[in-house]
């Protein structure tokens, strides 16, 4: 044993002594994000005389539109900004080469060191990389200045949107520092090294490398390129090597074929199993020494669409099931640290899906490593929405962003889909001002712009398969555009922005019978939801969680009853910003199954439910927790209120404080109780069949069904609305309008201000100023003539809410920045009225335009005495025009 050791140790003595060591001229790849210098606005003087030092200091990734953007003046700012970084560059980086890479800036970039311009970048969510060796000043502190714009552009996409273009230096910045002889780093940003799958199937897979080389030497080099594959466990499982000879100053294009892996192990949403490539460079005459490394995930899968338009992957059938994601998120608008991208895809994956369609444009490279790691194929695409410009400046843009947004991305596995168009004929749709002949070449504009793009990416990506995104439009079909992708993606709204839930199947069945062999996806669907709005009937644009919850298990069931539909992906992830809008949200689009601070949605149960293998029971009230609801019988004391559950298990009991409330059979993963709410905390206990169980309390404030004699407690009414309205502030719930009963409280005389078209029945979606509580001053009764509490004596603080939504300007009564169209809602004289209070005059001659201004939230506080049994009314007296009321509520003292 001892003579086994002593030759062993022999043995190593002798490697140490005599095999030379392998080294690693290891590549620098670094952030430089902290410690930035910020400036708003443009520099009138010369990029060499700017003094910088009395710039706010920041940190990347950064955005100056992260408040501006939500704020209650309208717009934001678009324009000009700069950022300055000092970079102390050490003296033995001068052999080196030394790049300077930015993941993102939107959407036009300038980039100098030492105040000489290196170049421009122009496109707001892909890379670029500019060669910082010539310029630097090696042992001294050199400045990087980079000039930003986010500014409306013609020539640059996207030219408009349901989304906010935030500007900024919004990704990491990075650093990297090679040997003269390295892979490409300035082709487009990418790796410079690229990984293919020419074959795969379950017996073998063969992977070809292929990049670029540059030899920045005034010499000839002689090297060998090595490619290793290794699996998980660090074994190489394939390797193959080549020589080449590098001229001097040079680019030199290599490939490396027939890397041969048997029996693979195949990447899946399931088993996304990576293998990882190896690509090195070596000196042909010193093989101990590496000069560049890149190293690359590697992914062995295969899919395609059989006959009938179903999606296979790896030979099997899979349903894409997935979800939209928007980049930005509350407060920070879209300067997302890496963590925070990687939680929103690892979140993804915890609903069950195994699909995500990036919307509208490419996005941080954490989000593609995710999801290669994750196991989440996607839809990856470029920003053309609504509309094109027909200058050839903006055709140049688009086919180089997608050259771009390839050549960063296709390394990665999950990525299956190349998009280019979003919703592209919208803006032609609404333009009224079009003649045909003006509306048909546009058609052709975008047609040619189509195929370009197609041709480009078939070029880029051939092994991907082509997408674009439409909108509820037969002109797509008509016009030929669904002809040119490989896969047609459907942007649908049935039950929300038209007609009703069921035609979803119609649309798509007919689709299908015109054009069987299509592959068909639904790219978008959802309703707007608040999670502080409830209704006990949900319908259309009430933004209810509740008619979220109806519109998303209609979908669900409907779209899983279908075999030709590839796929489908929800509108959207979670809310996001979008200047435009005023909806319950102001400046937020509010179709996220999550909240823009990634909370959730009650309806993430339902989708966890459908499409995860845990047993799933959720009680659907997370946001519903505090509830205010009449007596639904004298005397009871209790209010019966329905409770949802979302499950996969096949039966649900449900008991509340200990009392069973019976057990039934789950059907399409939802169940519904009806529950006899007492006053104060009520615990609700779901179990099904297996013991698997979710609680829940729910704080319930009971209103009496008559008022006298057993009194009002706190009673706040959402004025003129069918929903209930919870300020989590406050914790107030407003709850819905009715009109006055003997004996209990309502309006007398006026009607809720309805709307005619679908997209919102009842009230208002305008901002209202001054209030984070929009839903409850965007309803109200007009022409109201009192409102009633038939309250016991007593003492009662009443508070009444007012907003003026018409205004001698003519204002547009948006029902969302993209319903067109809307006819401005305006009066030629002004709203003027008055306001006594048990018979007393309260508020003389109020004009809410004049006095407060429109569209601005005005409360006022009463001290009031109820006596001789006659409670408490509030009459309006009508001086010009009609009286309002937005909402009113009532508390003992």
């Amino acid at each position: 044993m001892i003579g086994f050791i002593m030759k062993k140790a022999i043995l190593v003595l002798f490697l140490v002594l005599f095999c030379p060591p392998i080294i690693s001229a290891q590549r620098i790849n670094t952030t430089i994000n902290s410690v930035w210098r910020f400036h708003k606005g443009d520099i009138n003087t010369s990029v060499k005389a700017i003094a910088t030092e009395n710039w706010q200091i920041v940190n990347l990734p950064h955005t100056w539109n992260d408040r501006d953007a939500f704020d209650e003046i309208p717009g934001y700012y678009r324009g000009t900004c700069w950022y300055v970084k000092e970079l102390r560059v050490p003296l033995e980086w001068k052999e080196k080469r030394v790049v300077l890479q930015f993941e993102g800036a939107n959407q036009k970039a300038e980039v100098y060191l030492n105040g000489n311009l290196l170049g421009d970048h122009i496109g707001g969510y892909t890379a670029f990389a500019f060669d910082l060796t010539d310029g630097l000043k090696y042992g001294e502190v050199n400045t990087v200045l980079v000039k930003v714009d986010n500014e409306h552009d013609e020539n640059i996409p996207p030219l408009s949107g349901d989304f906010t273009f935030y500007g900024g230096i919004y990704r990491n910045v990075r650093l990297i520092v090679t040997e003269p002889v390295h892979f490409e780093i300035c082709n487009d940003a990418s790796d410079g090294v690229f990984v293919e799958t020419p074959l795969v199937n379950e017996q073998k897979a063969l992977v070809t490398i292929n990049g670029s080389i540059e030899n920045n030497t005034s010499e000839r080099k002689k090297i060998v390129v090595e490619t290793l594959i290794i699996d998980k466990d660090r074994r190489v499982v394939a390797e193959k090597s080549s020589r080449f000879l590098l001229p001097p100053e040079s680019k030199t294009g290599f490939s490396i074929e027939g890397l041969h892996i048997p029996a693979p192990k195949l990447w899946s949403p399931e088993s996304p199993y990576l293998y990882q490539t190896i690509t090195q460079i070596r000196e042909e005459d010193n093989t101990a020494v590496i000069i560049d490394k890149a190293v690359l995930p590697l992914g062995i899968r295969w899919f395609e669409f059989d006959n009938e338009g179903s999606f296979l992957l790896n030979g099997k059938p899979l349903k894409l099931i997935g979800a939209n994601r928007h980049q930005d998120f509350e407060d920070l608008g879209n300067a997302l640290p890496d963590s925070y991208h990687y939680n929103d895809l690892k979140t993804i994956k915890t609903l069950g899906f195994n699909f995500v369609r990036l919307a509208h444009y490419p996005q941080a490279p954490e989000v593609y490593r995710a999801c290669d790691e994750l196991g989440l194929l996607v839809w990856s695409e470029i920003p053309i929405v609504n509309e094109i410009s027909q200058s050839r400046e903006f055709s140049n843009n688009c086919l180089h962003m997608q050259q771009e947004h390839i050549r960063q991305t296709r390394n990665h596995p999950c990525v299956i889909f190349y998009g280019y168009m979003n919703e592209v004929l919208l803006g032609l749709q609404y333009d009224r001002k079009l003649t045909a002949a003006d509306h048909q070449q546009t058609v052709a504009a975008i047609l040619d712009l189509a195929k370009k793009l197609n041709m480009l990416t078939k070029t880029e990506a051939p092994d991907r398969f082509t997408a674009m995104a439409l909108h509820y439009y037969q002109e797509y079909n008509e016009s030929g555009l669904t002809e040119i992708p490989d896969v047609v993606g459907w942007n649908l709204y049935f039950g929300w922005y038209y007609e009703d839930l069921g035609d979803l199947t119609k649309f798509l069945s007919e689709q299908h019978a015109r054009y069987p062999k299509r592959p068909m996806i639904v790219s978008e669907f959802g309703p707007g939801a608040d999670t502080r709005i409830h209704a006990e009937t949900p319908a259309p644009w009430d933004f209810s969680e509740d008619y979220q919850n109806v519109m998303h298990a209609s979908y669900l069931k409907q779209m899983m009853d279908m075999p030709y539909l590839s796929g489908f992906a929800v509108w959207n992830f979670a809310d996001f910003g979008s200047d435009g809008r005023e909806d319950t949200i102001p400046s937020v689009n509010q179709k996220g199954i999550l909240n823009f601070n990634r909370t959730e949605k009650d309806v993430c149960g339902l989708y966890r439910a459908y499409f995860t293998h845990e047993p799933v029971l959720h009680i659907a009230s997370r946001n519903y927790a505090w509830r205010t609801g009449l007596e639904t019988s004298e005397g009871t004391g209790t209010c019966i209120d329905s409770v949802w559950v979302f499950s996969n298990q096949d039966k649900i009991e449900l008991l509340l404080n200990g009392k069973t409330l019976g057990q039934k059979k789950v059907e399409d993963h939802q169940v519904s109780f009806e529950v006899p709410f007492k006053n104060g905390r009520n615990l609700l206990n779901a179990i099904d069949e297996n013991g698997h169980s979710d609680q829940i309390v729910i704080n319930y404030n009971v209103v009496p069904l008559h008022l006298n004699p057993s009194g009002v407690g706190d009673l706040a009414i959402n004025v003129g609305a069918r929903v209930s309205f919870f300020d989590p502030g406050t914790k107030v719930m407003w709850i819905p309008d009715r009109a006055y009963t003997p004996k209990s409280w309502g309006y007398v005389g006026g009607v809720p201000f309805t709307k005619n078209d679908r997209q919102l029945k009842t009230g208002i979606s305008q901002k209202i100023l001054g209030t984070d509580c929009n839903p409850l001053f965007q309803t109200f009764v007009e022409g109201i003539k009192s409102y009633r509490f038939d309250v016991p004596d007593g003492k009662y603080r009443l508070t009444l809410c007012f907003a003026e939504y018409i205004s001698r300007g003519s204002k547009s009564d948006l029902i969302n920045n993209f319903s067109f169209g809307d006819s401005p809602v305006s009066t030629p004289e002004p709203r003027e009225f008055g306001i006594s209070i048990n018979g007393k005059d309260s508020l003389d001659n109020l004009n809410l335009e004049r006095d407060y201004g429109d569209l601005r939230a005005v409360t006022f506080d009463f001290i009031v005495i109820a006596e001789n049994g006659t409670g408490i009314k509030v009459d309006f007296h009508a001086i010009i025009g009609k009286a309002l009321l937005n909402g009113i509520r009532i508390s003992s003292i």
